[in-house]
């Protein structure tokens, strides 16, 4: 009933983001855009989509040497899987596939691996923080996104304080999970135990100055490979309009925008985020829906490409991962044929 419930609120946010998109725009005009737009861009919009994947499989496989060794481990073919599988599946199912799928070699556990994923999706968040202010100092006419720097900045803050403080304090706080997880159901232990040394121990790691520098520095060219993306796009639709702003502008509100529970494949949000980024600089709601559109079919055609490459490399199939994700236990995960030992 719960999962029921998730995927009918994701796909009502979905069907209101593509009402929200489709409001106000001229079709004709659209279609007439992508027949004019100069196709040569597309060339480095692959290149950046791909390079971005790349990156991010770069900064996991940081993240994840600070539990194990990784020489057998599949990290980039897990990325790819796993944005695959955001794609294509519901409720974010890559999120989970991408442990799933790390775990095969044994190296890493997969609740340990989910752990560490939580992690990547903090050190985005820190990254676009950044972005944000680069965007309002590089577009003063950004004013939606100068509104919001003081909440996000201290939700930033807060946030750096609270990992400090768990990285300070990881020994000790992993005796409490090791308490908790004596505490609960058998089927429960080694998920939590699993899990909350995994995340406490990597986020250990990154408290390492060195670390932290590679892993946020690998972040930074991640969302960089972003805006280089966005400006091909732009470029190939000749918007007028700065291309640098545009760029850190559009990472980061396409990002929130599709941080929002919606169907597979950021379905209507990630239109719409493009609109509300070209609208900063003036670009009417035609010219963003087409500029939402290129990209997200760039992203999707990448992804999946991407996705289908790693699966054929370690002999899955679709049913393999929808079975994965129906079980949705990390126990479940971490000894399954998809998931292997722990």
């Amino acid at each position: 009933m719960k999962r029921t419930f998730q995927i009918a609120v994701s796909l009502a946010v979905s069907i209101a983001a593509v009402w929200f998109s489709v409001q106000g725009v001229d079709f004709g005009r659209f279609l007439a855009d992508i027949g004019q737009a100069r196709f040569v861009w597309l060339l480095p919009m692959v290149a950046f989509a791909v390079l971005a994947m790349l990156l991010r499989a770069w900064r996991w496989r940081e993240i994840l040497g600070t539990l194990a060794s990784l020489e057998r481990t599949p990290v980039l073919d897990a990325t790819n899987i796993g944005f695959m599988g955001n794609m294509v599946l519901p409720l974010r199912a890559g999120e989970v596939l991408k442990p799933i799928v790390v775990a095969r070699e044994g190296e890493v556990s997969a609740p340990a691996a989910l752990a560490s994923v939580a992690l990547e999706r903090i050190c985005d968040g820190l990254m676009l923080g950044v972005f944000a202010v680069l965007a309002v100092v590089m577009a003063p006419e950004a004013g939606l996104l100068a509104e919001q720097l003081p909440a996000f900045g201290a939700a930033l803050g807060l946030l750096f304080v609270v990992l400090g403080l768990a990285a300070f304090f990881s020994r000790s706080l992993e005796t409490v999970v090791e308490r908790v997880a004596a505490l609960l159901p058998r089927f429960l232990q080694h998920i939590v135990l699993e899990g909350g040394r995994g995340g406490l121990r990597a986020l250990s790691g990154l408290s390492q100055p060195l670390v932290f520098i590679r892993v946020m520095g690998v972040s930074c060219l991640v969302w960089l490979a972003a805006v280089g993306g966005f400006i091909a796009s732009a470029l190939a639709l000749g918007i007028e309009a700065p291309m640098l702003p545009l760029g850190f502008a559009t990472a980061v509100v396409i990002a929130f925008a599709v941080a929002v529970p919606s169907a597979p494949g950021f379905i209507g949000v990630f239109w719409a985020g493009a609109e509300i980024a070209l609208g900063i600089f003036g670009v009417d709601k035609s010219m963003g829906f087409t500029f939402g559109v290129l990209n997200w079919i760039v992203q999707m055609v990448v992804i999946c490409s991407m996705g289908a490459w790693s699966m054929g490399r370690l002999q899955l199939t679709l049913a393999d991962l929808r079975a994965s994700v129906s079980g949705n236990s990390a126990e479940g995960a971490a000894s399954s044929e998809v998931g292997g030992g722990s």
